[in-house]
């Protein structure tokens, strides 16, 4: 209890600022070195030349890692006082409260009686003394068993800090070549990582299931870009690259709103299935110059059906919280059965309600981005169904300018068991009838939803248009109803445009039966 009193979780907050100082110049001068040593090329010539610059670029990787570790352990330290806080403030009311109402409260959690029955607790017991000190000692046990599960959890904070704080700095992978056989040396880790562009998903998870444990770690280290963003590579690995992209990405951006964003990224959050864990975020592509942010939340290993959220316009890195949400409410809903990824693949359009709506009328936004989502589909489906060890269906769906996507990734052979257009901008490019789809699995099942008053009505199916065709009046498609808000309003109108996919609502849940296959509550429109 004492030791409770006498923490100050604010120490960690100060760490984490002077971590990520550190990191940061540390980072600029090092850079500012290598960029020196590479300007003298054009003056500086010769075997020693070149040995100099080869020692300061190791010198320069290697500090790279040393202030990426800063960087995460930074990010540690501010989660750390937040829950320790948290946790600390529990046990500190629980003390008071204990106090206030009579209680002693020991070193080790223990309440006990202190003072004698109040005459109304007495009055209460029917005038008998005995049974109100009963009465007393059953509270004190209530309180002590609060009290220890509080300094349990407060202690449980502490030692799970104390574990990323100590893994953010652990060493990194040795690049000491006793490390890697001849057979897997580095450069042979290039020559194959180069070939990656050209090479099926299939040998892409061929080739990293023959590597060691080791040769893996080394593979992370030495590539995590495109360890963390190729299509084929496990997810766990992806999950571990992208946390050094992440980090390196914190290091490299002047942007304070965005690196503010990507510290979020490497925090720990409460996990969504429940269960009252923390744990880390799993992401599973990362890369700003594409604009690319993919994200699994929910354990793909205890899900019985995933959903794949493609979202619209003015999405960005920076800007998709609110999309993470809406695929997290979806995992705390189903306690888990349903694991929900959210899609960012590339750039969306962007702008206000003129600007952005002549951006959102191009399509050249879907047709960059169809081609990578139709790539990922068959990631997903691997490593689902792997995961699981059996099938687990996959529904895809696409919202606003994300339908339009969702479309033309169907047009040029998306795998997926379902498909769900919400407030959708078309059925795709160049889709003008259910014909135009070519997904790979031919029994997928379509589903659509738009809420009446929706402005994108006024843009959807017109003839010639960018995005094709309705597809809330395509042969073959479930059109779904939106139903009413759970107060009791009809979901309709500019703002249903968003709301039928976050708010509580009929719509909010004929979508989350779709996904998890549950018929008997998919409520067809009409």
């Amino acid at each position: 209890m004492s030791d409770a009193q006498a923490w100050q979780p604010d120490s960690l907050h100060e760490a984490a600022a002077s971590w990520q100082a550190a990191a940061t110049d540390f980072h600029a001068y090092v850079e500012m070195a290598v960029q020196g040593v590479g300007a003298a090329h054009d003056v500086w010539t010769g075997s020693a030349a070149e040995a100099a610059r080869a020692d300061v670029l190791a010198v320069g990787r290697t500090s790279d890692a040393l202030a990426r570790a800063m960087v995460l352990a930074a990010v540690a330290a501010r989660d750390a006082a937040g829950q320790i806080a948290s946790a600390r403030t529990a046990v500190l009311d629980l003390v008071s409260a204990s106090e206030a109402a009579g209680f002693a409260v020991s070193d080790d959690g223990t309440v006990s009686v202190h003072d004698a029955p109040t005459a109304l607790l007495v009055a209460l017991s029917g005038g008998d003394e005995g049974l109100a000190h009963e009465l007393l000692t059953l509270r004190a046990q209530e309180l002590t068993t609060q009290l220890v599960g509080a300094l349990d959890r407060l202690a449980a904070a502490d030692a799970d800090a104390a574990d990323d704080i100590e893994e953010a700095f652990a060493e990194p992978v040795s690049r000491a070549a006793a490390t890697v056989p001849a057979a897997n040396s580095s450069a042979d880790f290039g020559d194959m990582v180069a070939g990656w562009p050209v090479t099926s998903q299939d040998r892409i998870a061929e080739q990293i299931a023959a590597l060691s444990p080791e040769q893996r770690d080394r593979l992370v280290t030495d590539f995590p870009r495109q360890v963390g963003n190729t299509d084929g590579v496990p997810w766990e690995l992806r999950v571990v690259a992208n946390r050094t992209n992440i980090a390196q990405a914190i290091l490299d951006e002047p942007d304070p709103v965005r690196t503010a964003f990507y510290r979020t990224l490497l925090g720990e959050v409460d996990d969504p299935a429940g269960g009252g864990r923390r744990i880390d975020r799993q992401i599973v592509a990362f890369d700003p110059a594409r604009a690319s942010l993919v994200e699994l939340n929910g354990d793909l290993a205890a899900a019985r059906s995933v959903a794949v959220l493609v979202p619209g316009m003015n999405t960005t890195i920076e800007g998709s919280a609110a999309d993470t949400a809406t695929a997290r409410r979806f995992v705390a809903a189903t306690g888990g059965d349903v694991a929900a990824l959210t899609y960012l693949g590339g750039p969306f359009p962007r702008g206000n309600l003129v600007s952005g709506v002549i951006d959102a009328a191009s399509p050249r936004y879907a047709l960059d981005m169809a081609p990578r989502l139709v790539a990922f589909s068959e990631d997903v489906d691997r490593t689902v169904d792997a995961a699981a060890g059996a099938s687990v269906p996959v529904t895809y769906i696409g919202h606003s300018y994300g339908g339009s996507i969702l479309g033309t990734a169907e047009a040029m052979g998306l795998t997926a068991d379902q498909t769900l257009y919400v407030a959708a901008a078309g059925a795709g490019v160049g889709v003008e009838d259910p014909g135009d789809w070519h997904n790979r699995n031919p029994a997928v099942v379509r589903f659509s939803m738009t809420a009446p008053g929706d402005l994108i009505q006024a843009v959807q199916g017109i003839p010639g248009g960018p995005h094709g065709a309705d597809p809330d009046e395509m042969e073959g498609v479930i059109h779904l109803a939106t139903g009413y808000y759970d107060d009791g309003r009809v979901m309709a109108g500019w703002q249903a445009h968003s709301d039928v996919l976050n708010a509580p609502s009929d719509s909010w849940r004929n979508i989350l039966a779709v996904i998890t296959g549950d018929r008997a509550r998919i409520r067809p429109a009409g």
